[in-house]
């Protein structure tokens, strides 16, 4: 007897579980009891503690928040998991106000009695995003924690100033109030840099109360989520039996289910790209077979004189010591091609920049399906060091932020290096495609002996600093530049200069020490890590992951390795990783740092 986590009695997650139970039982053999719980929260947080063996949950679960409801070892492990199999329907962001509050917006909010659900629940989950992370209020709210259905009233009734309510419209709760009552709803409005909601409106035919419609307004998908104990080798078949009865379990249980169908499903997974999404779930939406062999005893690095290779060298002999895989280095060059040797089971671990599923996701909007790099999966082991985003500028390009370079010339690094990759996302989130530059792949040395000469404008450099191409650099003996003086690298006409990337990602200053070319500080310097990455498909013994991990944090600058890394690979870095990115990590290793937490 399993369990599927649900919510409220009253509620649809409750209902709409009906058809779950039934397919799991005609196709996994298991007879689920139907629990009902708080909602969303309590939910992923019983598929971390094997509480539950399925779940219905908001897709806002994946991207992390700090409430400490988020922060518990069961959320981690929820999230590590990665157990989405299928988008069901779409759930609407209400916000009631009374009309006498005053409120009109969400920045009307600050200073007033606000309910933002109960503490467990999907409903709370979302307003305490909305008004702390991507909202910024001029003060807090007072806030209460009641279920939505319950404050209703209370908004209704004045003693609240608005609630916050997270359920697909028509909300009965909402519907069943009277057409005078003096209430209305504001604009729930899509954050900046969110991916994670998707943007709807709420007609004012769906409340006779409400006079006009919301537009713009944010609605969150809700998953079908299941946990380790499900054999995922059956979900194919599982997953067949809920779009083929879909209609019959829409007038069996509830309407919503007609809603189901793969192109949503597809839709979400290349909107979010780090929702949980297990990936026999999208190898079945993608009709390609997945891959169980076990990949070749390979450790792809990088370039051969890079930092990834000195790296590497000093971790085979910890690979073979403690999880009794015996492995040599394969050079390639660099994330990219590391990620794609894992795909095609060339190498059985990597290193790689942990922004490789953001620029998988932001190359595969415009096809009609899930393309094979949308399937290149890997399971993050441990962080290792962190790597700068250069963004190197010819002083006389007129370039002085990354938003400058529409019409310029730009070297975005070679094709399948990590440079290239997060080249591409900068330009990405900088609203830029590349259609809007003209752009060059040559490698590092060369890009810079371009960017130097004038011929290109920029270059993109990702690397560990200081990066030692960049410390090399010299004005040419071959070609005159004005006030360019061979032998003093202070007259070169480079520069770095700032990269505007959103708010979450790591950004300390970048010191002018580092190169004798550059002139000042750079402030707030975006920043990337770096990871030790495994096929998912590699066989190991998970009892010994903690021994592979705690070997890493053992290494030490010294005569006896080869990086100069290793002084940065502490356990407080990773933890602090791992906390707020536990998504595409090994649930062994997602373990470890989980038992750290308690």
């Amino acid at each position: 007897m399993g369990k599927i986590c649900t919510g409220p009695t009253t509620g649809t997650y409750y209902q709409y579980a009906g058809g779950a139970i039934e397919a799991a039982k005609e196709t996994l053999g298991l007879d689920l009891e139907n629990v009902s719980t708080v909602g969303s929260l309590e939910n992923a947080k019983g598929i971390g503690s094997g509480q539950c063996d399925m779940a219905i949950v908001q897709a806002d679960m994946y991207v992390q928040s700090v409430p400490l409801s988020q922060s518990s070892p069961e959320f981690k492990l929820f999230v590590a998991n990665r157990g989405s199999v299928a988008a069901l329907y779409q759930e609407s962001v209400h916000i009631l106000v009374n009309q006498d509050s005053g409120i009109t917006s969400i920045a009307d909010l600050a200073g007033k009695k606000v309910n933002v659900g109960e503490k467990d629940s999907g409903t709370f989950l979302t307003a305490y995003k909305l008004l702390n992370n991507y909202h910024q209020l001029s003060q807090q709210p007072t806030y209460v924690y009641e279920a939505p259905a319950e404050a209703v009233a209370k908004v209704v009734a004045g003693t609240l100033d608005a609630t916050f309510y997270v359920a697909a419209a028509p909300i009965s709760a909402l519907a069943n109030l009277p057409a005078d009552a003096n209430v209305t709803l504001i604009p729930a409005t899509r954050p900046v840099f969110s991916s994670e909601y998707s943007t709807v409106s709420i007609s004012a035919t769906t409340y006779s109360w409400l006079h006009k419609d919301i537009t713009d307004n944010i609605a969150v998908w809700s998953y079908l989520a299941v946990g380790p104990s499900i054999d995922r080798t059956q979900l194919g078949s599982f997953l067949d039996k809920l779009y083929t009865n879909k209609d019959a379990y829409a007038k069996k249980y509830h309407a919503k289910w007609s809603e189901l169908d793969k192109a949503s499903s597809i839709t979400v997974i290349k909107q979010i790209p780090s929702n949980g999404w297990a990936r026999e779930s999208m190898h079945y939406l993608a009709g390609i077979p997945l891959n169980t062999s076990e990949p070749q005893p390979a450790f792809c690095s990088g370039s051969a004189q890079g930092t990834y290779t000195k790296v590497v060298k000093d971790l085979l002999p910890v690979v073979k010591s403690t999880l009794g895989i015996d492995l040599t280095e394969k050079h390639t060059v660099g994330t990219l091609e590391n990620l794609r040797k894992l795909y095609t089971h060339e190498c059985a671990m990597a290193l790689m920049q942990y922004d490789v599923r953001f620029y998988l996701n932001s190359i595969n909007q415009a096809q009609p399906g899930l393309s094979e790099d949308m399937l290149m999966g890997f399971d993050a082991i441990m962080p290792l060091y962190r790597e700068d985003i250069h963004l190197v500028v010819n002083t006389n390009s007129g370039i002085q932020s990354s938003l400058d370079l529409a019409g310029k010339k730009v070297n975005l690094g070679e094709k399948l290096s990590g440079s290239y990759m997060t080249a591409h996302t900068m330009l990405l989130v900088n609203a830029l495609k590349v259609e809007d530059i003209t752009p060059f792949y040559d490698s590092s040395q060369i890009g810079l002996s371009k960017v130097i000469s004038g011929e290109y404008d920029a270059m993109f450099v990702v690397g560990k600093t200081p990066v030692s191409s960049l410390v090399a650099a010299d004005c040419p003996t071959d070609t005159a530049i004005p006030n360019c003086i061979a032998g003093d690298p202070t007259t070169l006409p480079i520069k770095l200069v700032p990269v505007q990337v959103p708010y979450f990602v790591i950004q300390p200053t970048l010191s002018a020490k580092h190169y004798p070319w550059q002139k000042v500080d750079l402030p707030k310097s975006p920043q990337v890590m770096s990871y030790i990455v495994m096929s998912p498909a590699l066989s190991i013994d998970e009892s010994r992951m903690a021994d592979f991990i705690n070997a890493v944090y053992a290494l030490k600058v010294g005569d006896d390795t080869h990086s100069s890394t290793w002084d940065e690979t502490t356990l407080e870095q990773g933890f602090g990783s791992f906390i707020p990115f536990p998504t595409f990590y090994h649930q062994a290793a997602a373990q470890y740092f989980v038992d750290k937490m308690k």
